[in-house]
């Protein structure tokens, strides 16, 4: 195992794989808050070593087994105060994510479900998170304010706290070096995020009362990922205007999902946008087989 499968496990998070752009989601975590990117390395080298103990040495050199655990870390890091309840969420979380991934490509094997060729992705970090931040109730930290703002300040922040909350992070610095990493990785993949930060946006703060509510991006993260997943990962083997479409529909479905996510004691995580690419690989499966990386 090499440094760098760690941080392609982090970068995977939004599906690059890259080490530069793994550095540059940890610095940028970091700044808004240090011990969340510890755990989010922590969560990702110990999922990257369980890929390695189930024999998956090519996916663990892309970076495949390590993005949910370092999920993980964030969420341990953003929404426990306690230090070390923190550190053993995130060892037995990230070690847990590899066995319910397994199971989650059980599913997605079957006869009625293979055809859509459906990525499990982040399915593992909602499952074992949810249920190890209900048992650690008792722990959670009490939530504090989200950045956001008004006019031109407000659609800075909006567009780059969307791309930061993909990881549970806040504010615009975050945000801006996190795109960069995007960036840095591929152009496409950057353009997706950007479309689909851009769009929400847009529609959420014309549903949900203006950018002062919208700009924390807790409204946007799930529609950057699922832009991502069909525009930039999953549908390459379609026309561009297929993949503009199915982005933008993956878009429309996640501001549908979240809300209604948001009624139930469920934590949302990245619930609405696991849906919504399901829902479009499901439908897309129908008139072009899709590709799966």
């Amino acid at each position: 195992m090499k440094i760098q499968d760690v941080l392609r496990g982090v970068s995977q998070i939004y599906f690059a794989r890259s080490s530069a752009t793994g550095v540059l989601i940890l610095a940028g975590v970091a700044l808004f808050d240090l011990r969340t990117a510890v755990l989010m390395a922590l969560g990702a080298l110990v999922q990257t070593l369980t890929g390695l103990a189930v024999k998956r040495p090519e996916a663990v050199t892309d970076g495949l087994f390590g993005f949910n655990g370092a999920l993980v870390g964030a969420a341990a890091g953003v929404q426990l105060q306690n230090w070390p309840i923190g550190l053993a969420m995130t060892v037995v979380g990230a070690a847990l994510c590899t066995p319910v991934q397994f199971a989650f490509e059980k599913l997605f094997a079957t006869k009625a479900l293979r055809g859509a060729a459906l990525p499990v992705s982040t399915a593992p970090f909602c499952t074992v998170t949810g249920i190890l931040i209900t048992l650690l109730a008792g722990f959670k930290a009490t939530g504090g304010a989200l950045s956001s703002g008004t006019g031109v300040n407000g659609v800075y922040v909006g567009l780059t706290n969307n791309i930061a909350e993909v990881v549970l992070a806040d504010g615009a610095v975050t945000g801006v070096l996190i795109a960069a990493g995007l960036f840095a990785a591929s152009l496409v993949l950057g353009g997706f995020a950007l479309w689909g930060s851009v769009l929400s946006l847009l529609i959420a703060s014309l549903v949900h009362g203006g950018l002062a509510t919208t700009s924390t991006g807790l409204f946007g993260y799930s529609a950057v990922l699922v832009s991502i997943a069909i525009g930039a990962t999953f549908w390459n083997d379609r026309p561009l205007s297929a993949r503009i479409t199915g982005a933008t529909v993956g878009i429309l479905l996640t501001l549908c999902i979240q809300p209604l996510l948001a009624l139930t004691p469920i934590p949302v995580y990245t619930w609405p946008f696991l849906l919504s690419m399901w829902i479009v690989m499901l439908v897309g499966s129908k008139f072009t087989p899709t590709a799966q990386k």
